[in-house]
């Protein structure tokens, strides 16, 4: 039995899924880390309790999104729903991002708009072993 390369558009996927991954951890730890420095007084609880709530979907996306992204090399049905996710959420993120905050975020839409049509294309369908999604 010979093995088969994973093919460009599947590895480039699979570099962005953890450069995702770090992006999304380093931010977590951001909002982690302003939660621990928030000094006590009449905002301090709630002011906590936001920096939390605002870490959380961020160290979700950098888990889901390591955890595809070694989970790649052995393909699956699974494996290919999970980065279409991540692509979306990551498009969604950076669309919202621009809209409210500033254009620089739609770098991030831009890349997962790629990791989608990557995830989607022929190579990726053979790799992961499924006639459609």
């Amino acid at each position: 039995m010979r093995v088969r390369a994973m093919p460009a558009p599947v590895r480039a996927v699979r570099v962005m899924l953890f450069l995702v991954s770090a992006v999304s951890g380093f931010m977590a730890l951001r909002f982690t880390v302003a939660a621990a420095t928030v000094v006590s007084g009449a905002f301090g609880e709630p002011a906590v309790s936001l920096f939390l709530l605002a870490a959380l979907p961020f160290a979700v996306l950098a888990t889901l999104s390591l955890l595809t992204a070694v989970r790649t090399g052995h393909g699956g049905n699974g494996v290919r729903v999970v980065a279409v996710v991540v692509a979306r959420l990551v498009v969604a993120g950076g669309t919202v991002g621009a809209a409210a905050h500033h254009g620089a975020w739609s770098a991030g839409a831009v890349m997962g708009v790629v990791m989608l049509i990557a995830v989607t294309g022929e190579d990726a369908k053979d790799w992961f072993g499924i006639p459609r999604l």
